[in-house]
């Protein structure tokens, strides 16, 4: 019996000292995994800091020839400035399509075609800044404006379809009431009266202050004396 204890002592020392060689190999393994991981995160963080400052300089430059095409008159020189204009938005759309200066650039794509009346092409530079950057303050906006432009186009229910997501996803925003009354203005030209009555009166539940509100209620009065609604 002492002769098999004794066997047994060293067999369970040697387990517990290779338990502890692995202990210590996975705490290796952990500790420089972890030292890779802040090294690289460190190493991101600097490449994306650059990205930004680099991207927020030709937003800038972009900004500033979009100035000049605005105010410039001669064809020729304005010309030139929107086609400079135009293949550094789209340089920054390539190479920094997640960063603030792809919006700018989408917005100033848009402005382009949307003052040469391309209402498809303003449109579809409009939808994809909201798309891309649902959480931006230049959604609704941008989403505002392409409503515009599908409605130039004859394009009534994609132009509803833009209106109803301000309406539905940023109900905070300083442009809801205007998309409010902008659905009813859209489904009243459209014949549907009752659906216009009731765009309208949600401006009045949710925005009695707005000056878009005032607009509605006239609309109401309006309808109601043509019979469109009843009383």
């Amino acid at each position: 019996m002492s002769t098999s204890q004794n066997e047994a002592k060293p067999n369970f020392l040697d387990r517990l000292s290779d338990a502890l060689r692995k202990g210590r190999l996975a705490l290796l393994v952990l500790l420089i995994a972890g030292i890779a991981a802040v090294i690289g995160y460190f190493v991101w963080n600097e490449l994306h800091t650059r990205a930004r400052e680099k991207s927020t300089l030709w937003a800038e430059k972009a900004q500033d020839l979009h100035q000049q095409w605005v105010a410039e008159a001669e064809g020729t020189k304005k010309q030139d400035l929107e086609k400079e204009l135009s293949e550094l938005t789209q340089r920054i759309l390539a190479k920094y399509p997640g960063q603030y200066a792809a919006q700018r650039a989408h917005l100033l794509n848009a402005d382009l075609a949307y003052r040469a009346k391309d209402w498809a092409k303003a449109a579809a530079s409009y939808q994809a800044l909201a798309q891309r950057f649902p959480r931006s303050y230049l959604a609704p906006l941008a989403l505002m404006y392409s409503g515009s432009c599908f409605e130039e186009l004859g394009e009534a229910k994609k132009a509803l379809e833009a209106y109803e997501r301000v309406r539905n996803r940023y109900q905070a925003s300083y442009l809801t009431p205007r998309a409010l009354f902008s659905i009813g203005r859209v489904l009243e030209t459209d014949g549907d009266f009752a659906g216009a009555a009731k765009s309208y009166n949600q401006l009045e539940d949710d925005y009695p202050d707005s000056n878009w509100t005032k607009v509605a209620r006239n609309r109401i009065i309006d309808l109601k004396i043509k019979g469109k609604i009843a009383e």
